[in-house]
């Protein structure tokens, strides 16, 4: 699909490409291991409010660039390992000696965790709020942190269980809800924040700010 490019330089981070994508659906960054840095920009939304975007995540992004400097990370960590959160905990990550993809490595076992969390938390929360689902898929997303279709099937991205079990919580009674009122309406906003205790706002604004990788990547923006 054919997709429209500009480049801006930055003092202090570099070129920054800002390419238009039909497909995209929210504003993204991504940095690769070369530390090339991309905006990706939905159709409708304008140059000026993409550039706004990025500036608000210079934090973000220099920290990442800062890490590419000082570790490779489809190299082996070091003997102290690495600091990764799983459910607001962190957990210092090992490797056993070999030429290893860390990236790679800690994608599995976030996967093998998102695969036994959960589906058993949807379970427990939709039986506590009475709702009903068709389907559950759990998976990798670059952009959004869950969706539900109108066959009230949910898709849950495996990266929740890098978040705080709360906010994760609220992205899965988000998608809940859903099954109930499939728009944004004033009548969604009034259904969630029902069953997330008059918190749902707060909790939407923390989750927006939340950085979860590790490792370069993509931030969403949800």
């Amino acid at each position: 699909m054919q997709k429209s490019q500009n480049i801006l330089h930055y003092k202090g981070l570099g070129d920054v490409s800002y390419v238009k994508s039909k497909r995209a659906r929210n504003l993204s960054i991504r940095i690769n291991q070369r530390g090339e840095l991309r905006v990706t920009i939905p159709r409708l939304v304008s140059q000026r409010k993409a550039e706004r975007f990025f500036l608000s995540k210079q934090e973000w992004v220099r920290k990442r660039l800062n890490g590419l400097n000082h570790q490779d990370c489809r190299g082996t960590l070091p003997p102290e390992g690495g600091l990764i959160q799983i459910r607001g905990k962190e957990h210092p990550v090992h490797l056993l000696r070999g030429d290893v993809d860390v990236e790679a490595a800690i994608w599995r076992m976030l996967q093998k965790e998102a695969q036994e969390y959960l589906p058993a938390r949807v379970r427990e929360l939709s039986e506590k709020y009475g709702y009903k689902i068709t389907g559950l898929k759990i998976r990798k997303m670059k952009s959004r942190w869950g969706s539900c279709t109108a066959r009230k099937s949910i898709n849950l991205n495996s990266w929740l269980v890098m978040l705080p079990e709360y906010l994760s919580d609220y992205v899965i009674l988000h998608e809940l809800a859903h099954t109930r009122i499939p728009d944004h309406s004033q009548q969604f906003w009034e259904e969630l924040d029902g069953i997330c205790g008059g918190q749902s706002l707060q909790l939407r604004r923390e989750l927006r700010s939340k950085q979860i990788m590790c490792f370069p990547g993509e931030l969403p923006d949800q």
